[in-house]
């Protein structure tokens, strides 16, 4: 099956993996890679030395194209140099201003590398092309982690509509039906997050499998309750309690700031500094400036998604979640996942024909 996101990223399938902190592993990330798809390592959980040992672990684990998820503007200047000195293939980005963006962009076009903008607002995709991004991820409102109120069927093809760079389709895909769908809404592929997650070769307790596979397509929640930015999550103990704070929680955000500056391996005026980069980081919806409690949600959120997915903890941690968990009924490895994605989506499309005919 071939698309211009295959010929552009140089892949067999037009199936990439979503850049999901903690999760996306170098060994998850490669054997996307491996498997045909694009693989993405998420990068904004590393220090710079971290980072750097991880791609070159990627490296050794893959010779097929891969790719870096970087947010921007939160502490990740070091991160993004070691990014292009390391000529990743693959940026994809999310967050920033347009100032932070354009020199990113065309510091890896410099090296020959690609650049994907992940967005959920038709104005934010058009100024990713604008600025030079080879291709963008339109988020809808089923996706893991953030997105706007727009779900894939409206969002999809009004994005494709307005941009002429290839267009990837995010949020709730798990399966062929869903790829040809994105395909006829426009896209050029599907970014899977939660899916491929839910793999043999993720690098996940089994506490955390037990959960994507209880999942209904209800167990999820959405609220910038949980990191200041419209937030999709399993609904457990831990989201619960945030949803029913009515105010950013003092004790709770210094612990937070003091888990950044252990994480980041920042100094005290480090941890300011970029508390303020986020702060100056639109909310995702609606387009406003976060305010210092959403801030300090974020610090907050991000301390307790680490706890879901690097301690194993799916009551007491965040797990982000898709609504898309909800088909999920079993962990077999990526290259099922991948093989059988491509083999529904061609038979769906033969029937289709046929159907035409």
């Amino acid at each position: 099956m071939k698309t211009r996101m295959t010929e552009l990223f140089g892949i067999e399938h037009p199936i990439m993996l979503s850049g999901m902190n903690w999760l996306t592993t170098p060994k998850l990330a490669a054997a996307v890679s491996n498997a045909g798809g694009l693989g993405v390592l998420a990068g904004s959980h590393y220090d710079k030395d971290g980072i750097r040992e991880a791609i070159r672990e990627l490296r050794e684990l893959t010779d097929k194209p891969f790719g870096i998820n970087l947010v921007l503007g939160v502490g990740t200047r070091e991160l993004i140099s070691v990014v292009i000195e390391e000529k990743v293939p693959v940026l994809n980005y999310a967050l920033g201003r347009p100032p932070q963006i354009a020199p990113v962009i065309e510091a890896v076009h410099e090296y020959g590398g690609k650049v994907i903008g992940t967005t959920a607002f038709v104005r934010h995709a058009l100024r990713s092309e604008q600025l030079g991004s080879d291709a963008v991820i339109i988020t809808g409102y089923e996706a893991a982690s953030h997105s706007g109120n727009v779900g894939a069927l409206v969002l999809v093809p009004s994005i494709s509509s307005a941009v002429k760079v290839p267009c990837i389709g995010a949020g709730g895909y798990t399966d062929g039906k869903g790829l040809v769908a994105a395909l006829a809404l426009g896209a050029e592929g599907i970014a899977m997050g939660t899916r491929l997650a839910a793999t043999q070769e993720a690098e996940v307790a089994d506490a955390i499998r037990e959960v994507w596979l209880k999942a209904t397509i209800e167990d999820t929640v959405i609220d910038p309750a949980f990191d200041g930015i419209n937030c999709r999550v399993i609904r457990n103990k831990a989201a619960q309690d945030l949803l029913e704070k009515n105010r950013w929680p003092i004790i709770d955000a210094i612990q937070a700031g003091l888990h950044m500056k252990k994480a980041l391996n920042l100094s005290y005026p480090e941890v300011i500094r970029t508390a303020r980069a986020i702060k100056g980081q639109e909310s995702g919806v609606g387009g406003g400036k976060r305010s210092w409690a959403s801030t300090m949600r974020f610090a907050v959120g991000s301390r307790l998604f680490a706890k879901a997915t690097t301690d194993g903890d799916p009551v007491n941690g965040i797990l982000m979640c898709g609504q898309g968990a909800g088909h999920i009924e079993d962990i077999p490895t990526v290259a099922e996942v991948i093989q059988r994605t491509i083999a529904e989506a061609e038979d769906i499309i033969r029937a289709a024909s046929a159907k035409l005919a």
